[in-house]
């Protein structure tokens, strides 16, 4: 999702409007009722739970550019359903740690995950991941086998060798290429997009991610664009943008490493992520469900809201 990040800056360049004065708070005054924060290893997690803690646990790890606003049609069916739910912002998303400071790696984020199980006192969970949360909950999977019970990728995981190779010669020819070759230092990404990025141009910057994009309302487009009124933010996009990633998870690794029943979920239409990284997973795992939704974009979970909970819980349930 780094390419997209890229894409964003971009986009900002271009913009002719300046950014308007927006206010700026603190992560604390935006959390929700049943949202709290955590320190794990010196890095503020913010998270939000919802239903017995005695219940079997499930893990929601959002993408690029999502929260745990993401999750807000899900959260309370799965909860109602019999189930311990967490879902946390991964830094620099959402109400998390801002600071430039941090690792943004995968093998952090996974970290970070675990770090968060442990200070709830979850030893085993069903770890959900979106986009490049796929990514975070593949590496978590085979780095802390023995914190999973099931896995669940939603449009995003793990990609073939295959895939890799063309996505790295897609991006030589990629807006992200010209946006190297300006050779901004950190300070000056930093300006371009805390001049440029406000609500308005946000949302027109993840409306793709949409097959209908009537979902975008008002109140869709203030909940993804909530980060952007905490103070420091475009530092910790930047750093984000910025991170050499450590050795990604193949799908090779993963499927050595792999034991638990494993759900995959895509829309038929998604342009973030190929589905086809969905069928080669799907193909190379045994114990897995493969579930495709039609006319469905990047964002199942708020584009069919109904069918996506009656499928998850489904599986969570061993159906």
């Amino acid at each position: 999702m780094r390419k997209l990040f890229g894409l964003v800056l971009i986009f900002c360049m271009m913009l002719t409007v300046s950014a308007q004065d927006e206010d700026i708070t603190t992560a604390q005054d935006l959390a929700d009722e049943n949202g709290q924060f955590v320190m794990v290893d010196d890095v503020e997690l913010y998270y939000v739970t919802e239903g017995d803690n005695s219940n079997p646990a499930v893990i929601l790890i959002h993408g690029f550019g999502g929260s745990t606003f993401t999750w807000r049609d899900n959260i309370s069916v799965i909860a109602d359903a019999g189930y311990y739910v967490v879902a946390l912002d991964l830094p620099p998303f959402g109400l998390s740690d801002k600071s430039a400071e941090i690792s943004h790696t995968r093998e952090a984020y996974a970290d970070y995950v675990v770090g968060l199980m442990d200070s709830l006192a979850i030893e085993r969970a069903s770890i959900v991941g979106h986009s490049m949360g796929g990514g975070v909950t593949a590496y978590l999977a085979v780095t802390h086998p023995e914190r999973v019970d099931k896995l669940v990728f939603v449009a995003g995981g793990v990609a073939s060798e295959e895939m890799e190779t063309t996505e790295t010669d897609a991006d030589a020819s990629s807006p992200l290429g010209a946006f190297a070759s300006l050779d901004l230092d950190p300070d000056g990404m930093v300006q371009i997009i805390e001049n440029t990025l406000v609500p308005a141009t946000f949302a027109s910057l993840i409306e793709s991610a949409y097959y209908d994009a009537s979902i975008m309302t008002d109140e869709v487009i203030a909940g993804y664009a909530r980060p952007i009124q905490i103070d420091g933010w475009a530092n910790g996009f930047v750093a984000y943008w910025l991170t050499e990633d450590s050795d990604s998870i193949t799908l090779d690794d993963f499927v050595e490493a792999i034991d638990v029943p494993v759900l995959i979920i895509w829309g038929e239409e998604d342009t973030w992520v190929p589905i086809s990284m969905g069928f080669a997973m799907n193909d190379a795992l045994d114990n897995t469900i493969l579930i495709t939704y039609p006319q469905v974009g990047h964002v199942p979970m708020e584009e069919t809201v109904e069918a996506f909970n009656s499928d998850l819980i489904a599986f969570l349930e061993g159906n």
